[in-house]
């Protein structure tokens, strides 16, 4: 699988029609309401999650249902499955949701991943999860702060647990997410505020990260774009051209390969942020074609 670092050809008309519905986007999420105004994160998912404040309530599968695993600690960890309904599972996507490791939920997806049908990883790996969601784990995949928890989670299982993750997973997808928290230059340079801004994201980190030194941060644990990246399973990195962590994809996508890994590199023109997540016309249709079209190269 080759790693194409260009983007996508797209006719003018089209590129055009994208930038103009951005502009218009960028406009009308300049009245919205910014997590960090909030008395606190809990309070801002829960007016997300009520659609309360000018937010829309996210749309929920009904026939969605949750499992909770235990942790190792004696915490529960929710796991929301959505299964298909007129024939069995072929495997499982165990996704790891957006949100800047701060705001966003695991009901927050429903339609995403109704569309593209740590330890929660091991729970799905092992015989009681795979019959708790009906088929084997197949694919590791998040958008955003949930990129870098898909990747993070197939190191993890590799360095820490000893799975040959190669062999057990069919690929990991990745969607616009950070792997350097130190900051990529398409961060530090980007200036327009698309669902997120440079600010925005740095603020992110922060509410996550502060307790590690700037200059510590380039520990594979906490950028795991400097891990090892060798022995990993194939790997989908997909970014729009409009975005800050453009950079993050890129670099990964280059190292991914270096490693002797399957890797795919797409860019699509015209595209922000949760571009696969928020609807957004052509973009967004583009984006989640080229995850199906990954997934089903790779299934084994």
């Amino acid at each position: 699988m080759p790693l194409n670092v260009l983007p996508a050809p797209v006719d003018e008309a089209t590129l055009k029609a994208r930038l103009i519905h951005l502009d218009k986007f960028e406009a009308q999420l300049t009245r919205s309401i910014q997590w960090q105004e909030c008395e606190s994160a809990a309070a801002y998912r829960k007016m997300r999650r009520e659609g309360l404040n000018g937010f829309t309530a996210p749309a929920l599968n009904p026939k969605a249902k949750t499992v909770d695993v235990l942790g190792r600690d004696g915490h529960q960890i929710e796991l929301r499955i959505i299964a298909p309904q007129e024939k069995p599972s072929r495997g499982v996507w165990l996704h790891f949701h957006a949100g800047g490791f701060v705001i966003g939920s695991n009901a927050s997806y429903d339609t995403y991943l109704t569309t593209l049908w740590f330890e929660s990883a091991l729970y799905a790996l092992s015989p009681a999860g795979e019959k708790d969601v009906g088929a084997p784990l197949k694919i590791v995949g998040g958008e955003s702060a949930g990129g870098w928890l898909a990747v993070s989670t197939g190191l993890s299982l590799r360095r820490d647990y000893g799975v040959h993750v190669r062999s057990r997973l069919d690929g990991i997808v990745a969607g616009y997410g950070i792997f350097d928290l130190t900051y990529t230059p398409s961060l530090l340079e980007h200036t327009r505020n698309i669902v997120l801004s440079k600010e925005g994201m740095m603020d992110f980190c922060e509410a996550s990260f502060s307790h590690i030194p700037m200059e510590k941060r380039k520990d594979p644990l906490v950028s795991p774009l400097y891990a090892d990246l060798k022995e990993m399973p194939p790997a989908l990195f997909l970014s729009g051209d409009i975005e800050p962590l453009l950079d993050d994809s890129v670099f990964m996508a280059a190292r991914w390969q270096q490693a002797g890994n399957l890797t795919e590199l797409s860019v699509v023109p015209g595209a922000c942020h949760a571009f696969t997540i928020i609807p957004m016309g052509g973009a967004t249709d583009e984006g989640l074609n080229i995850i199906v079209k990954f997934v089903q190269q790779n299934y084994s």
